[in-house]
């Protein structure tokens, strides 16, 4: 057909930037397939990376720069709007310095390397030291946890593994490392039809779940004392693997001393499960080798996250399966090239002084203190706030807090695709292009994000910095004339030249031999697994996984279970959205057209509310108006509400106070609430 082309890119609407092909006309998009010659994602897209036309054309998409006048928005063009936000973070930094500004982006700056690259130049010649991302929230629990225990990051061997326990995760839901969640629903098939057992752990009956063997509903925010329940169990009966702790790991005697602290007895009180049940599971684990482990946002969203993550860690080490072949084993980390341009020493991030191994191993920022910080102006008043690819207001907790601090601005910027919550608290807003309209790269595999489209009046990410950059003098220290030339020289430290990864249409894969840490020595203080954490001892934590209950549960907080007596737990996974995003894409929220509250019958009668009812949702920070479902499949006691809706933001009911004191992050899935009929 005359003008019609195909492009192979990979999907940029999530994490997994799983393979495709688009065929377009002009700038019409009339296919989307899965790239079967992807390494990772095999052919496989979900809804959302079929939808991306949509989302690309949707009504409401961001077109032209808008400035705010009064309560109003006037449209700019893009050399004004440049000019605006030049002159506002000028302004900004003579009156509060560098560190007067506060910066947060979005989880789709984690794939867009390019654009990471250009904004934390940009962020490095102005200054700035407090860049925060929504990694305060996500995934950077789990990080710490894997350091302190391996220094790497394992990851589940789906495919060969004989035993998958899916620990607060839900696959079948959200995906996994480059995988959809199509293509891993019919991973976690195909080993179960070949004789794996799978067992979830997780209060809600999960689209997982139907696969399981055992199906765990452990007390939100118990998890740690589940796994040290597991450990207990098996070191009772002497199932461990002798010769592999001995080889590969330290601190065993120590790990053995303070497991004694954990009866199955008391571990059933905890948790609320069976001691035969948790006996019977870690069995199953220890005997049905190899066996792995994925542990998701419903261990990390407590505020015992990091170490319940690494009591999971040690369940692997004592039973053989880190590194090994059906184990959780270690992917290889391509480096591109340091943004930075002056490695001199700046002052330190905001939170620095509560959360320092957060701060240290991302040299960010962590956003939750960050914001207490600036809601006290201690110590300096932040009064610059700029935002790229996300919306805190929607997924921060304690929103009410996130406005407050937004209010106090006096010059915010917002780059995003649609008129998010945050973006609305603006003063400029800049319109980004998605991904099918620009040109981007990424790691694991290395590959190219290529333009299907050309942009209608928005711009890509890593085009608003640059432009932003030569506006504010800093023109020298970008010696490119073009993104290519930008891309070629992020790519030197791979060995690879941009025509080479350009012409590998699935990627480039870079391995990581299992077994061979195991073989060479992990990267901790004692060059094996540490069971006993060096790291955290030297940093002032427990150097072993004790459990600590969660800051506002029915057992540290009576006095609150008094008037709130429910659980309530936030944020389980959508197939069809990404966080806050995609509510208003016709095709995707025709499925899930409206949040819902989760709640079990036996709780609904005890507060007098049916099914389909509108109830008010309570915490001692708010409350929220939503619909309730009622479901045998979540825990007795406990409500669940999704996030990311702003007619029911569960983040208004959510505490950003009280917080992990290694990651910083809230207890999402394990605070307090009350349920009633509106």
């Amino acid at each position: 057909m005359k003008d019609t082309k195909t492009v192979a890119t990979f999907c940029g609407v999530c994490e997994h930037s799983c393979g495709m092909r688009v065929t377009a006309r002009g700038n019409e998009i009339l296919e989307i397939k899965g790239m079967k010659e992807h390494p990772s994602s095999k052919g496989y897209l979900c809804p959302k990376g079929l939808a991306a036309g949509d989302i690309m054309n949707a009504p409401d998409r961001l077109r032209t720069p808008l400035k705010k006048d009064g309560a109003e928005w006037k449209e700019i063009s893009w050399d004004e709007a440049i000019g605006l936000c030049a002159e506002g973070l000028g302004s900004i930094k003579d009156r509060y310095g560098p560190e007067g500004l506060f910066i947060y982006h979005g989880q789709s700056y984690l794939k867009l390397r390019l654009a990471y690259f250009l904004m934390k130049r940009f962020l490095n010649l102005y200054g700035a030291v407090n860049l925060a991302s929504a990694g305060s929230e996500c995934f950077i629990s789990t990080m710490l946890a894997h350091f302190a225990t391996f220094g790497n990051l394992p990851f589940p061997d789906y495919e060969h593994s004989r035993c998958i326990i899916l620990w607060g995760s839900n696959p079948c839901a959200c995906g996994g490392i480059g995988k959809s969640y199509p293509q891993m629903a019919e991973l976690l098939k195909n080993r179960k039809n070949n004789g794996a057992k799978i067992i979830v752990i997780d209060p809600r009956r999960s689209a997982s779940a139907e696969l399981a063997d055992i199906v765990l509903k452990p007390r939100p925010g118990t998890d740690g004392a589940l796994a040290l329940g597991f450990v207990r169990s098996i070191l009772d009966r002497q199932l461990e693997d002798r010769d592999y702790i001995e080889k590969h790991t330290a601190g065993f005697d120590e790990l053995k001393a303070m497991i004694a602290e954990y009866p199955l007895e008391r571990v059933e009180q905890i948790t609320g499960i069976g001691k035969d049940r948790i006996a019977e599971a870690a069995r199953l684990f220890v005997e049905t080798r190899p066996g792995c482990i994925k542990v998701g946002s419903g261990l990390e969203h407590h505020t015992n996250g990091v170490q319940s993550i690494r009591a999971t860690n040690i369940l692997l080490a004592i039973t053989g399966n880190i590194d090994v072949p059906g184990g959780n084993t270690f992917l290889a980390m391509s480096q591109l090239s340091p943004a930075e341009v002056d490695f001199s020493q700046q002052s330190s991030p905001l939170g620095e002084k509560e959360h320092p191994m957060f701060t240290g191993m991302v040299h960010q920022a962590q956003a939750l203190a960050a914001l207490d910080h600036m809601d006290s102006d201690d110590p300096y008043p932040v009064r610059g706030m700029m935002v790229a690819g996300g919306s805190p207001l929607a997924v921060l907790a304690d929103a009410e807090k996130v406005q407050r601090v937004m209010d106090k601005m006096e010059f915010t910027v917002v780059i995003d695709q649609f008129m998010t919550q945050t973006a609305r608290n603006a003063d400029l807003v800049l319109p980004a292009a998605t991904f099918l309209e620009r040109d981007e790269i990424s790691i694991n595999p290395i590959m190219l994000q290529q333009k299907v489209v050309d942009p209608d009046g928005v711009w890509p990410d890593a085009r608003i910095w640059l432009e932003l950059a030569r506006a504010m003098g800093y023109g020298e220290h970008y010696p490119w004339n073009t993104l290519d030339e930008i891309m070629e020289h992020m790519l030197e430290p791979t060995g690879y030249s941009l025509h080479q990864v350009r012409s590998a249409e699935g990627g480039i894969v870079i391995r990581q031999e299992v077994g061979k840490i195991l073989q060479e020595g992990f990267y901790t203080y004692t060059g094996k697994i540490d069971l006993f954490s060096k790291s955290l001892e030297s940093t002032g934590y427990d150097p072993l996984p004790r459990f600590d209950e969660p800051a506002e549960s029915p057992v540290s907080r009576p006095d609150v279970a008094g008037e709130f007596p429910l659980v309530l737990t936030t944020g389980a996974r959508y197939p069809v959205f990404v966080h806050s995003q995609h509510r208003t894409v016709e095709s995707l929220c025709k499925r899930f057209p409206e949040p819902v509250m989760e709640i079990h019958p036996d709780s609904a009668r005890e507060c007098g509310v049916q099914d389909g009812d509108e109830v008010i949702v309570s915490s001692p920070r708010g409350s929220v108006r939503i619909k309730a479902v009622c479901t045998s499949g979540i825990l007795p006691g406990v409500v669940h509400l999704p996030h990311g809706w702003q007619e029911a933001n569960c983040n208004l009911l959510t505490d950003n106070s009280a917080r992990d004191p290694i990651s910083g992050f809230p207890g999402l899935k394990s605070s307090l609430c009350k349920v009633a009929k509106a």
